[in-house]
């Protein structure tokens, strides 16, 4: 799967994701249901239900913010963590696609700039392609508010003991992620917004819509 966003220079071609450069507001539109009553569990009731939670669908929006620019973009991210399969796809608000993935096992194939890429190792594939680093192997996890390994560090509310934040030695690198209003989904507690900082790299992702499967 894959690594997150490095700040290496992208290659002319890629420039068509200059098309996604929408501000960060556009990453603020969901659907309140600040009301809902949330499922009461410990962290370990709830991580132990959530490592079950192995189909699911998120759609939203997604920013990159680094010292030298701001993009976004409208996403949709499918994951089949019981056959290993994904679906990565990135659109500007018009609609056109700027980035396709398709990965099955250890075969990827990723379409950018109307053009076709394939390759075995797909962080290598993304980084050569778009100077891109975007784990999602982790973040298969952590955006459900598990740890990835056992050295993930989360701290918890101390009312509704869920994840706050999750801080993560990832490839050598610290990743820190932070999480915000959380939604009852199917049986599951899920949250709908967050950042993801790595050194300075900030990536904002806001779900609209989880869709899970058991």
């Amino acid at each position: 799967m894959i690594k997150l966003f490095n700040t290496a220079l992208y290659p002319p071609y890629l420039f068509t994701l200059a098309l996604f450069t929408l501000v960060l507001s556009g990453c603020s539109t969901l659907t309140s249901k600040e009301n809902q009553v949330l499922i009461k569990q410990t962290p370990q009731q709830r991580i132990a239900k959530l490592q079950q939670l192995q189909q699911w669908k998120i759609t939203g929006k997604i920013a990159f913010i680094d010292t030298n620019s701001r993009r976004s973009a409208t996403l949709s991210w499918r994951v089949n963590e019981k056959k290993d399969q994904q679906q990565l796809s990135l659109t500007t608000f018009l609609g056109i696609n700027v980035l396709q993935l398709d990965s099955n096992a250890n075969n990827h194939t990723i379409q950018v700039d109307g053009k076709t890429y394939h390759g075995k190792d797909l962080a290598a594939l993304i980084h050569s392609i778009a100077g891109l680093t975007l784990p999602t192997q982790a973040l298969t996890y952590w955006l459900k508010g598990i740890p990835y390994q056992e050295s993930d560090d989360i701290s918890y509310h101390k009312s509704t003991q869920l994840p706050q934040t999750l801080s993560s030695h990832y490839n050598n690198d610290l990743w820190q992620v932070s999480y915000g209003n959380y939604q009852q989904i199917n049986g599951y507690t899920l949250a709908t917004k967050f950042s993801i900082k790595k050194d300075d790299l900030l990536i904002k992702i806001s779900v609209n819509n989880w869709s899970v499967a058991d």
